[in-house]
């Protein structure tokens, strides 16, 4: 039985045959796509956008996107390869739950057991996520370990926010964290005062869950999260901007990304029938 769905929620499909979720009510306007339950885009009613979506991807059926939130799970970056930041993002999800009010929508996706079990056969996870929008942007992911052993979690909330300028971008609540910096030969450092842009910069920070602002020319942004003591921060530069796929060649200085994450000493360990949410709450703030 299909799910009923309110006025304000739609199924539609893109040119190229990829289905979304649309959502169109008075309070923000936003797209999900089926494959990878990715939230693309979301706008708080007269507000700018939250989220920076490449405009160089076709967005083709059975590809990842580049842009929005896409959800890495359940392991991040090169944890297991050969494939980075899980199966998750190209996985087909369920939209499970929908419902609307004043102040906006919720919607659940959930990534059904045989689909689990196709992608990793020894692995019986259960997950599923869960989007409220409206004025703010909130997201949890919530992963169960539905087995008898003990199971390693990584995973991250890889969020792409928009920026006016990088160069001028600057973000706020991490001065004195300890991060470990993956173009460094993942050197353990510490941060000084506010990150700011010059070029390439890919950094885990770990020990730290406290709100971060980012500040740009044209607004500033607040990112919280919950169940995550890790945040990812990064942005290409110029020269792998050039040889990302579906990227513009410029497009590092209108991006950055700040991610939830619960990534290197983070990584978690679910013992059989426990339960973690990852979340993030991103907002505009004057």
């Amino acid at each position: 039985m299909s799910l009923a769905l309110p006025d304000c929620i739609r199924h539609t499909f893109n040119p190229a045959g990829k289905a979304f979720i649309d959502i169109s009510h008075p309070a923000v306007t936003a797209r999900i796509a089926l494959e990878g339950a990715h939230l693309l885009q979301c706008t708080p009613a007269g507000k700018p956008p939250l989220l920076w979506v490449s405009p160089d991807d076709p967005q083709l059926p059975g590809n990842a996107l580049r842009g929005g939130i896409p959800l890495c799970w359940p392991w991040f970056g090169g944890d297991r390869p050969p494939v980075a930041h899980g199966v998750a993002r190209r996985a087909p999800w369920t939209l499970t739950a929908a419902s609307d009010d004043a102040d906006g929508v919720y919607l659940r996706f959930d990534l059904a057991a045989e689909e689990i079990t196709r992608l990793l056969p020894d692995e019986p996870w259960q997950v599923h996520v869960e989007y409220r929008l409206g004025k703010a942007l909130d997201v949890q992911l919530t992963t169960c370990n539905a087995g008898l052993q003990p199971m390693k979690l990584t995973q991250a909330l890889h969020t792409y926010l928009p920026v006016s300028d990088i160069r001028q971008a600057r973000i706020s609540g991490l001065d004195g964290a300890t991060y470990i910096d993956a173009l460094d030969d993942w050197t353990h450092k510490t941060q000084q005062g506010d990150i700011r842009f010059a070029a390439e910069l890919d950094r885990i920070y770990y020990g730290h869950a406290d709100e971060l602002q980012l500040h740009t020319a044209a607004h500033a942004v607040s990112v919280e999260r919950s169940g995550s003591e890790s945040v990812v921060v990064w942005n290409p530069w110029q020269g792998k901007s050039q040889r990302l796929s579906e990227f513009p060649a410029d497009g590092y200085l209108g991006m950055l990304c700040i991610e939830a994450a619960n990534a290197g000493p983070d990584a978690r360990w679910l013992e059989p029938g426990q339960s973690h949410a990852l979340g993030t709450r991103i907002s505009h703030f004057d």
